[in-house]
């Protein structure tokens, strides 16, 4: 998978995402700013350990292909920062300062760990007969989408055989990203299991199928889509 592919996963997609402990729902926050400036998810800590967050939100764009975030005033969190006790959950609301336009526009929210008594991870590593203790705080990024009615993607996609592989573009040319969850591609007997990404608008992604160049037929993809429902595409293979 190329850098620009791996750059636009999604790392939590479906109803609750977790890593050592720390979950939230919902993992995708979706605004509809002609119903509400305001959306919110639930974190949960599910050790019997109090940890401490910052809570921060990017801009979130695509150039050249890679995720670039920027700093940005558009929305607003509260709260900023909090102490999670073990076994709790805690409310993080986002709030819209922007007027929206015609085209959906995206965003990052990131919830990172900070020390907090002995709830940040360490691990050690010998670095020339030394020992050293790292911290390993966890940051989570979970989308944010503000999203128009009438905002829409339009996708395209292009197949390309190199060697035994098929090289895949995803490109969208519309006005609101497209989600590709449970992804799959197949041709022929074999089947290959995607990760999880989404495709902003204006934006394209390039993925590496492995063993398809060397299959016949036509290139099948399913998955789940931006508004959780089945979809199937079929692609002509040259």
């Amino acid at each position: 998978m190329r850098r620009g592919a791996r750059a636009l996963l999604v790392l939590a997609l479906g109803a609750l995402a977790g890593a050592q402990g720390f979950g939230f729902t919902p993992t995708v926050l979706n605004l509809d700013p002609t119903r509400s400036l305001n959306t919110q998810t639930t974190m949960l800590n599910t050790t019997r350990v109090a940890s401490k967050f910052t809570v921060s939100v990017k801009a979130w764009r695509v150039e050249g292909g890679r995720m670039v975030l920027t700093d940005t005033r558009d929305l607003l969190v509260n709260p900023a920062e909090f102490i999670l006790p073990g076994g709790a959950s805690q409310v993080v609301r986002v709030g819209l300062r922007k007027k929206p336009g015609a085209a959906e526009v995206a965003y990052r929210l990131l919830v990172q760990q900070v020390p907090y008594g002995t709830s940040v991870p360490q691990t050690t590593v010998a670095a020339d007969g030394i020992d050293v203790r790292l911290d390993l705080p966890t940051t989570f990024s979970l989308p944010v989408y503000v999203a128009p009615p009438g905002a829409a993607a339009r996708m395209s996609f292009d197949a390309q055989r190199q060697g035994n592989d098929l090289i895949l573009r995803l490109a969208n040319a519309g006005t609101r990203h497209e989600t590709f969850n449970a992804f799959q591609a197949a041709r022929g007997d074999t089947r290959v299991d995607l990760a999880s990404l989404a495709v902003l608008g204006g934006a394209s992604v390039t993925l590496t199928l492995p063993g398809l160049g060397a299959r016949s037929g036509d290139l099948t993809l399913s998955f789940l889509n931006a508004d959780a429902k089945p979809a199937r595409v079929t692609v002509r293979v040259p």
